[in-house]
């Protein structure tokens, strides 16, 4: 279902998350997989980004390239280097990485240091990409 582990996932929020759920990815129209945190609110609408919960979405094939640049395009893309072959941090939310024909869009919510966490997580989830 996704390219981040629960333990990854926990580890980027720091604390223990419950099994991933499945949500709408509304920027790339697919699937997110959604993790919560023992603070997320009770009956959370996995379509709705909360605080204290981990997103993660992948497209894989023609459209990643599209997605990615059409998010890029909408956002105030910051390039962070190092991970896949482009990597873009969009300014508040989330981290969004390209790696051949493969798009990765992680938010990590609810933590002080939203870039350092996203990147971490990032940096676990390509090689699998």
């Amino acid at each position: 279902m996704t390219v981040v582990t629960r333990s990854e996932a926990g580890a980027a929020l720091g604390q223990t998350v419950k099994a991933p759920v499945r949500g709408h990815a509304t920027v790339e129209g697919g699937v997110a997989a959604v993790f919560y945190g023992p603070q997320a609110p009770a009956g959370a609408n996995a379509d709705v980004p909360v605080t204290d919960s981990v997103r993660v979405v992948l497209v894989t094939g023609p459209s990643a390239l599209k997605y990615f640049n059409d998010y890029r395009s909408k956002v105030h893309a910051q390039p962070v280097a190092g991970l896949g072959d482009k990597a873009y941090y969009d300014g508040y939310a989330s981290l969004s990485v390209l790696k051949g024909d493969e798009y990765l869009r992680v938010a990590v919510i609810g933590v002080p240091h939203v870039l350092s966490a996203e990147e971490k997580l990032a940096a676990a989830a390509v090689p699998r990409m």
